[in-house]
Parts: structure tokens; sequence; C-alpha cells
């Protein structure tokens, strides 16, 4: 599997964004603001595989090159492993604290 550090310096830099707007530049205290934050990053990952499918299809009909599909496929990717990443991070605290005495 090839990564594009590109892609993921600009993913990273976009969610560092996103956070900081979704907090308004401050760190988040409340857990709405953590839903927000979350909300906005999935709607941006969905955003980001549309668009994948769309630059894939223009490319189906001659429209798009292959270096356009390489960058959206791999932006995609990253932010679905992203998201996948964070998934697996709460499942694993949940877990914790379900194991955690009371």
């Amino acid at each position: 599997m090839v990564v594009n550090v590109g892609e993921v310096l600009k993913s990273y830099r976009n969610t560092l964004k996103a956070l900081d707007e979704g907090a308004g530049g401050t760190a988040p205290t409340g857990s709405s603001q953590f839903g927000d934050i979350l909300g906005n990053m999935l709607g941006n990952t969905v955003d980001n595989l549309h668009q994948s499918e769309k630059v894939s299809m223009a490319a189906v009909q001659g429209k798009a090159s292959i270096n356009e599909v390489i960058t959206a496929v791999s932006s995609a990717e990253v932010a679905l492993q992203t998201v996948v990443t964070i998934r697996d991070r709460v499942i694993a605290a949940y877990q914790e604290l379900m194991r955690s005495a009371v």
C-alpha cells in the first residue's frame, strides 16, 4: 500500500482546522461539542467519499485524469481510515469502562 504523505498531511491539517472551528478556537469542554466535532468529521468524510466517486465516474467517462482519481481515492482512503481508527478507539474505551469496577 502506498501512502501519499502530502494527502495525509492535508487531511491532518483539515482535521485540526475542523477541530479548531468546532471548538471556537478553544478546547472542547462539553459532550455536545465533542458530538458536533465528531459529526462534522463524519460529514466531511462522507463528502470526501462522494467526491472520490464523482472523480472516478468522470475518469470512466474520460473527463478526469488518472492523477485526479488517485488523489481523490487516496484522500478518501485516509479519511475512512481515520474514522475507523476513531471508532476502534471509542469501542476500546467503552470496553475498558465496562471492565472497570464501580
